[in-house]
């Protein structure tokens, strides 16, 4: 059968709700001259080929063992700066590495949604391709990364751009470090353990697949790599990071709150949010369709052949029906019926992603919360966004927007109301301890097989947990009520073993952090103070919670003060990759051997990611049956 394809509609609706490597004839004369020469000649004859012959096995085994590569330089800077081949290549791949894996697990994780290609739909890079072998469409605007027309041409490849993306990382991570080393600062101990423990989470992994880490490390970033020169580029990249995270928090430092309040004045519509119901109405365009190929050829469908005409007609009608939908449902519109509208007008295909009852319902279908002028101008258009921020709006106010979308839809988008624009004015983020007391634990479990698996199994009653809670929290307050005790209960009792060894701390946590919301609600429950405790219960089990932070400034202040430092960073970071010291020459013919090499590197990784999304269907056609 051919293979069910989404409608530009469906499509337009989806991605408005989805929105990351080939004896010589001479032999016998030859033989007898040699014997026919003295000791001397023949001496002097065996000599020089000799050391020709020790000289090339050394430089062979120089370029097996990744000599060149990590003496050579791809890359001159103005200041004396080189970048080798060793280090060029690292930053190629790992890009790649991280692309073309985010594609394959986007592949797998909404290919059965959106059908197949979701990993490029979602990345832009088909990780079933080469990088060669696939253009580029990404933007300048989102990437940073010009690709220049008068060097790659009209259509570059995804090659081109993990090039210039290669070269743009190592001359701004190397000017970072440098101007690191310069302002005299160093790696703590503790990032240096954490690098060590990098190097021997590697080491590891090598070993598992019978490997030595250097051999490792040359099949996953080519011959030039080993444990030293991963050190150098680990320790580059981590003072390069450590020392602009200083940078940042000294530049929050100095926020005042008149600069905020400054910026708050001419920027109100970024740090107003309001609040909106939509639903939309999408047309779309008639179109000639296609033959497609079927696996049994007897089913293909035929392509239907229409005039100018006759589509234009065809078009005109859909594009009536669904306005005349749109305005009944515009007409009708308000907070308090939108949802059953969305269900009522919701296409067959898609009423259960509208049903409150229903297990699949999505609210982010129906509404956008909490929204700032720019995300409602990304994802809305600039029309909604100015209808939504006048000044003379008021709750419950309607409108409906007619919107020409890229691929050709028309839409009817209607919104309602739900709040005006104000500041979020919660005391955030903030930071809390609990000790947990789980209903369930893991336990290894064997099948007939002789497989291990771990899975969740009942430990204990919720009762049974609420009474340990009790029993603990009277016991703590009894002692003091102190925090520091509080750190030691909950390594001591703690189930949750992610924050246990932390006395159960959980930090920087907000109204919109993924944390059960019974945790949430008695965070940021009006009143809460920090020292306060008290005992929850959730689907995890029963909760001892215990305030240990709240911010003295509300949400709208913090986004402003992080905005202000995140802008000075930026012009730091920028005057420093900006130093025209670091203009780079680079030496063009090795860059095109290299890439070579990459492209032999990312037809294995190709192969590999193939194979095993084939091993995966196979596992799941089997499930299915």
């Amino acid at each position: 059968m051919a293979k069910e394809t989404k409608s530009a509609a469906e499509l337009a609706r989806e991605e408005r709700k989805a929105r990351i490597e080939k004896a010589g004839n001479a032999q016998a004369e030859r033989k007898e001259k040699k014997e026919n020469q003295s000791k001397a000649k023949k001496r002097a004859k065996w000599l020089v080929p000799t050391i020709i012959i020790v000289v090339a096995l050394v430089i062979a085994l120089l370029y097996y063992f990744g000599v060149p590569q990590r003496t050579t330089s791809v890359i001159k800077f103005d200041n004396g700066t080189k970048i080798s081949v060793a280090e060029y290549e690292y930053y190629y791949k790992a890009i790649y590495n991280n692309i073309a894996n985010t594609s394959y697990q986007y592949e797998q994780y909404y290919g059965a949604y959106y059908g197949e290609g979701a990993g490029k739909m979602m990345t832009g890079f088909d990780y079933a391709k080469t990088p060669k072998n696939q253009e580029c469409t990404l933007k300048e605007a989102d990437t940073g990364i010009k690709l220049d027309p008068e060097i790659y041409g009209d259509n570059p490849t995804w090659a081109d751009f993990l090039k210039e993306y290669a070269i743009e990382q190592s001359k701004e991570i190397t000017a970072v470090y440098n101007a690191a080393i310069k302002a005299g600062k160093s790696l703590t101990d503790k990032e240096k353990d954490d690098i060590d423990k990098q190097i021997e989470e590697l080491r590891s992994t090598a070993a598992e697949n019978n490997y030595s880490l250097n051999a490792y490390l040359m099949q996953t970033y080519g011959r030039g790599m080993n444990e030293k020169m991963l050190r150098k580029i680990m320790t580059k990249q981590a003072l390069a990071s450590s020392f602009m995270q200083a940078k940042e928090a000294e530049f929050n430092a100095a926020v005042t709150e008149d600069d905020i309040l400054n910026y708050y004045k001419e920027n109100q519509n970024e740090y107003n949010k309001v609040s909106l119901r939509y639903f939309s109405f999408d047309a779309e365009p008639a179109k000639n369709v296609e033959a497609q190929e079927a696996t049994d050829t007897s089913e293909a469908v035929e392509g239907t052949n229409y005039t100018d005409e006759e589509l234009a007609a065809m078009t005109a009608e859909t594009l009536a029906e669904k306005k005349a939908d749109a305005e009944s449902f515009y007409e009708s519109a308000s907070e308090s019926n939108f949802d059953s509208l969305a269900y009522q007008y919701a296409e067959d295909d898609y009423k259960d992603y509208y049903d409150t009852d229903s297990d699949t319902y999505s609210e982010t279908y129906t509404t956008a919360a909490d929204v700032n002028y720019s995300s409602l101008e990304s994802n809305f258009g600039k029309e909604i966004a100015d209808w939504a921020y006048d000044s003379s709006r008021e709750y419950g106010d309607k409108f409906m927007s007619t919107q020409k979308q890229d691929n050709g839809c028309t839409s009817f988008i209607i919104v309602v109301m739900s709040s005006l624009p104000t500041k979020d004015d919660t005391l955030q983020p903030v930071s809390a301890r609990h000790i947990l007391f789980s209903l369930t634990k893991d336990v290894e479990v064997e099948d007939e097989d002789g497989n291990k698996t771990t899975e969740k199994q009942d430990f204990r009653t919720m009762d049974e947990a609420v009474a340990l809670a009790e029993e603990t929290l009277d016991a703590w307050v009894e002692s003091g009520a102190k925090e520091e005790d509080f750190i030691k209960l909950a390594a001591e009792k703690s189930d949750d073993e992610g924050s246990a060894d932390n006395g159960g701390l959980y930090e920087d946590l907000t109204t919109s952090s993924s944390f059960t919301p019974n945790f949430l609600n008695w965070c940021f429950e009006d009143g809460r103070k920090v020292g306060d405790y008290g005992i929850i219960e959730t689907e995890y089990g029963a909760h001892i919670m215990y305030m240990s932070y709240i911010s003295d400034k509300p949400q709208w202040m913090q986004d402003i003060a992080s905005a202000l430092a995140t802008n000075a960073s930026d012009d730091f970071y920028s005057g420093i990759i900006g130093d025209k010291a670091y203009n780079g020459k680079l030496s063009n013919g090795l860059l095109t051997k290299v890439q070579n090499r990459n492209e032999k590197y990312a037809e294995k990784v190709v192969s590999n990611l193939k194979a095993q999304a084939e091993k995966v269907a196979a596992a799941q056609s089997v499930t299915a049956q």
